[in-house]
């Protein structure tokens, strides 16, 4: 019985050290602040590659678990308007996935202004990624 009750005791303290472990950076606090900010600018300046505009961001999702990262948004220009897109891109939604290797953070794959769900398989794709930062988790 004993044995039993340790087992239980670990099980559940092994399970809530795991959804500990899921960070939301969807609103920039003291805590996250620095390193959700790196983050950012890492996707600022993968966007800024293609389309030579500075963008600021409305995170609408923003999870990050052990080396992974997933960010969903609306990026928009430092006034507050829509980016100046060709027509065929879809303004103004934006998602990325971070990787963090050897203690630094990288874009994995980040797109802007798509028009289909290029990360529905992401899963399948990076299965090490966490479910828990994924927008089916919220």
């Amino acid at each position: 019985m004993k044995k039993f009750f340790l087992l239980a005791v670990f099980a559940m303290m092994s399970m809530a050290a795991f959804a500990q472990s899921t960070k939301n950076y969807q609103k920039k606090t003291s805590e996250n602040s620095k390193e959700r900010t790196l983050l950012l600018d890492l996707l600022r300046a993968h966007l800024y590659k293609d389309h030579k505009q500075e963008f600021v961001f409305v995170v609408n999702h923003f999870k990050v678990s052990g080396n992974y990262a997933w960010f969903m948004g609306d990026a928009q220009q430092k006034d507050g308007s829509k980016p100046e897109l060709s027509d065929d891109l879809d303004c103004c939604h934006v998602e990325a996935l971070f990787v963090k290797k050897q203690g630094k953070w990288y874009i994995e794959e980040a797109v802007g202004f798509s028009t289909d769900l290029w990360w529905a398989d992401l899963q399948d794709r990076y299965p090490k990624v966490p479910t828990s930062i994924l927008p089916s988790q919220d």
